[in-house]
Order: C-alpha cells, then structure tokens, then sequence
C-alpha cells in the first residue's frame, strides 16, 4: 500500500511522485505502507532539484535488514530529469542528507542479524571486543596468567546464531564462539549502549562471559565508529525496542 502526495501542480509533480515511488521501491526487497510527500514548485521540479522530500514506512525490509517503522526526510536532492521525462527510471545525480527515525523491535533485529551486512560486521565486532577484553589489565589473579590463558582467543574463528534481548538501557547478545578446532562455546555479552558522540556508539560497562571455560571478562567502556557518513542524534533502548534518530548521507 502507498499514499503519495506533492507539493507542486499536477504538471510534473505526479510523474515525479511515481519515479520516486518505483526507485524507492526498488532499492527494498519488501515495504509495507508507504507514504511519500515531495515539496517543491513545478519551477523547482523541473530543474532537476526536489526541494524537500519525506518519506513514512512500515516493515520494510533493506538488503536483509528488517525495519519496523521508518521515517525519514531529506532536501535538495538532484535527480535525471531529463531520462524521467523520457520514461527512464529515477537516478540520483549527486550525495544528499536524510535524517530520520527508525524503530526495531528485538524480533525484527534478531531477523536483521542473518543479513550479510551485519553477520560480518558482528563478527569483526565481537572479535574485536574479545581482544580489547582479554588486554585490559583488572586487579585480579586472572592477569598473572593472562599470556598463558588468554591465547583462546586468536583461535576464536567467527560467532554463530547470535540473538539479542533488548532491555531497557542495556542489551544482552547470546551467541556460540566456533573455534579453530571446531569446537563450540556458549558466549554472552550484557552492555548498555550511549552515544559517545555523532559518530561514536558506546558499549558502557560490557561484560561477556564464556560459560563452557568459566571466564568472566569486564571492560569499563568500548567505543564503535560508525565512519564519517552517519550522524546520530539520539538512541533510545527500552524493553524490546531500539529507537534511533539519526542523519545518513545517501550517495548516487
């Protein structure tokens, strides 16, 4: 279902509205709900510019990645045009902002887990982590041996079904480590999550614990760049819900 509205007269306004509803479409593999709104005067519309543009949408689903809901809004954005008015799809002619809202319930981000994307990115994430882990010095016996014990971890090959309990503050991933040897160990992580700033996520006082070795490992904070194309604004973790704010440069 789509609900389309525009700013502009009918004149371009209704053929643009369609263009941007099927480029839209194509770029998700399933949208559910869709609403379009795209400002601007035919003067504006016909130069190739769409002044402002808003876009609603429910269970939507972005290369693997399931969205709840979404909303997003974006501004001066160059498109073809000229190959539109010859029946051509949509293209965008140069980088531009959205900022948004986007909300995930845990079932639909355990889902977004197995999208490509992620499973890599989750990988690099908790090995790295481990490492950070396993390096930081605690007041303990633990670092007497640590050389000797903590060499567990270069053998930690990738993680396996990992799913996550979203908490109010905090969320709780439980996954399975496969090692060199095949072997397999139940793993959890318990972290509350904050921006360190617009680029920054934080992991405030992660713990991760690896049952089948009875290890225990603690961190006071561990930061995650997010690179320079993202900007957050707020993020908010409540009982089986994720609600970020955030501005995404989207490039041609």
């Amino acid at each position: 279902m789509a609900f389309i509205q525009t700013g502009g007269k009918p004149l371009i306004g209704s053929l643009l509205s369609t263009a941007v509803g099927l480029w839209l479409r194509s770029q998700v593999d399933k949208i559910d709900h869709l609403h379009l709104n795209i400002e601007g005067s035919n003067r504006a519309l016909l130069s190739g510019d769409i002044p402002g543009v808003s876009v609603a949408a429910e269970n939507a689903i972005y290369q693997g990645l399931h969205l709840t809901q979404v909303q997003l809004q974006g501004s001066n954005i160059r498109f073809n045009l000229g190959q539109i008015l010859k029946g051509q799809p949509l293209h965008l002619l140069d980088a531009f902002f959205v900022t948004g809202n986007l909300h995930l319930n845990q079932s639909d981000l355990n889902q977004s887990l197995q999208a490509p994307m992620l499973v890599q990115a989750l990988n690099e994430f908790v090995l790295s982590l481990l490492i950070a882990l396993t390096q930081t010095p605690s007041p303990s016996s633990y670092d007497s041996q640590r050389k000797e014990n903590d060499s567990w971890v270069q053998s930690v090959q990738r993680i396996q079904d990992p799913q996550i309990t979203l908490e109010t503050d905090h969320l709780i991933l439980n996954s399975q480590l496969l090692f060199d040897s095949g072997e397999l160990l139940s793993f959890q992580l318990k972290t509350g999550l904050e921006i360190a700033n617009f680029r920054e996520l934080m992991l405030v006082q992660p713990q991760v614990q690896i049952y089948d070795i009875n290890t225990e490992l603690h961190l006071d904070n561990y930061i995650i760049d997010l690179g320079s194309d993202i900007k957050i604004q707020n993020l908010i973790l409540s009982h089986e819900l994720l609600e970020i704010q955030a501005t995404l440069k989207v490039n041609p």
